[in-house]
């Protein structure tokens, strides 16, 4: 019972200060057999640039502070989006099976780093692949919710930016500033004339240079860049064979409902009262609609 009380504590205080920062709400419990197939995995192309972002920083400088770290590689025909913490536990992980076959569990210590590492985050646990016109994305589901795991497309760029005069040095860039409304929100970019590459994090793109910082009017989400490297990185595809194809509403509408009340989703049971369990709390998603 104490252990119980415990994760459910876990899981309120992952979803504490909604509207100061990101959240991340459902326990992340790592599952061998959920991971991806490191073995398994199909090169679509090389990046000559890596791009790296601090999602929802406390300190630029502390890695520990960040929600996450993720990347944007860019190669000539796709571009991938993906979290680095993510990506360098599961390469832990990965290493720890083979040396330990028959092993049952993961241990706790291989977490992927930042803030709440073992919490799950819909902005975290996707991976989107940007070819042509059409970013294609790939969303894993918190655990015990594997049978939702999913992909869709959508059109790409989306946003319709107005640029503005203002100006921001970021990683040593001279940047400019441009603001759009986009799927309920308003946002503002800074962009890299200099780096003449129309993405940015995430689903942003479509203004004349690399997009190096974007956050939304209130200050929910930030995206800031902390390195821009150069040289060749290996684009690679897991296996998302098993993943279905789900409606970009609905899935929102899902991911809202898990970061909401992930007890509910999942059909959590009191282990005691075998009563279904429920803990509310409000949400605030990157897209509205």
């Amino acid at each position: 019972m104490k252990r119980f009380c415990f994760f459910l504590l876990a899981i309120a205080l992952c979803g504490y200060s909604v509207l100061l920062a990101q959240p991340k709400t459902a326990k992340y419990i790592i599952d061998p057999a959920r991971l991806k197939n490191l073995d398994k995995t199909v090169t679509l192309d090389t990046a000559g640039l890596r791009v790296s972002y601090a999602l929802n920083a406390d300190d630029l400088a502390d890695p520990h502070t960040y929600i996450d770290l993720q990347c944007l590689e860019i190669g000539n025909r796709v571009a991938k989006y993906y979290s680095r913490f993510l990506s360098d536990k599961e390469q832990r992980v990965d290493a720890w099976i083979k040396e330990r076959p028959s092993a049952q569990s993961v241990p706790h210590w291989l977490g992927e780093g930042g803030k709440r590492q073992d919490c799950w985050s819909e902005y975290q646990y996707s991976e989107i692949f940007k070819e042509g016109d059409v970013i294609t994305v790939y969303s894993r589901m918190p655990h015990g919710l594997g049978r939702y795991d999913c992909w869709h497309k959508e059109p790409y760029p989306l946003q319709q930016w107005t640029v503005q005069p203002d100006t921001l040095t970021i990683c040593g860039q001279l940047c400019q500033k441009a603001v759009c409304h986009f799927r309920g929100r308003s946002f503002e970019a800074w962009f890299a004339p200099g780096i003449p590459v129309g993405m940015g994090p995430w689903k942003f793109g479509g203004l004349p240079g690399l997009i190096l910082k974007v956050q939304d009017a209130d200050r929910l989400y930030t995206f800031e860049c902390v390195g821009v490297e150069q040289g060749k990185f290996p684009i690679r595809k897991y296996d998302y064979s098993r993943y279905r194809e789900m409606d970009r509403k609905q899935l929102l509408k899902l991911q809202r409902r898990i970061n909401e009340d992930y007890f509910r989703v999942a059909h959590v049971r009191d282990t005691n009262t075998g009563k279904p369990l429920s803990f509310y709390q409000a949400y605030e998603p990157l897209e509205l609609e």
